[in-house]
């Protein structure tokens, strides 16, 4: 949450892609704030809640609903990018892998290949507990139904390599 925002008020505009978030405890006021201003103007609005001290995609849930926001410990509130980018209907995040040997100056070795994670269950937006739908964590997905059906243009699992994404952007003609 800090270096989205540091990282807008250096660059602008160019970071403008980051959902808007917040470290709870210590950001809940302006969270609530925030939260009520877009409830009074939209209405519908959800959010993602990541407790900072777990990994694998545990205690990760949505919410829409104040009263529906649980947490007891140090966690990052996410607002909720409704409408991503899908590949056959399957939510997807990127894992790169980088390694920084210098900042001054700034020295960066990207590996050239890393993974795509897929959901398991096709992209809904209307069913916020269904995380297999939401969330594309291994750990998680590993243990749904669907992790080892062959699913529309993923196929079974839920990785592909970089590679293997970048040949599924040739072939949709996807710059």
């Amino acid at each position: 949450a800090v270096v989205s925002t540091q990282s807008t008020g250096v660059y602008g505009t160019v970071y403008n892609f980051f959902p808007v978030s917040f470290n709870l405890p210590n950001d809940y006021t302006k969270f609530l704030s925030y939260f009520t201003k877009i409830q009074s103007k939209n209405g519908k609005q959800v959010w993602i809640c990541k407790p900072s001290d777990m990994s694998r995609g545990r205690g990760i849930f949505l919410f829409n609903s104040i009263s529906d926001l649980l947490y007891d410990g140090s966690t990052v509130v996410q607002r909720y990018i409704e409408e991503p980018y899908l590949i056959g209907g399957y939510k997807f995040d990127l894992r790169l892998y980088a390694v920084v040997t210098s900042y001054h100056p700034l020295r960066i070795y990207v590996h050239h290949d890393g993974l795509v994670r897929f959901s398991t269950e096709k992209y809904s937006g209307s069913m916020l507990h269904n995380l297999y739908a939401h969330l594309t964590n291994t750990s998680i997905n590993i243990k749904g139904p669907s992790y080892n059906i062959d699913k529309e243009r993923i196929g079974a699992g839920c990785k592909w390599t970089i590679s293997q994404l970048r040949a599924y952007f040739q072939q949709c003609s996807i710059d």
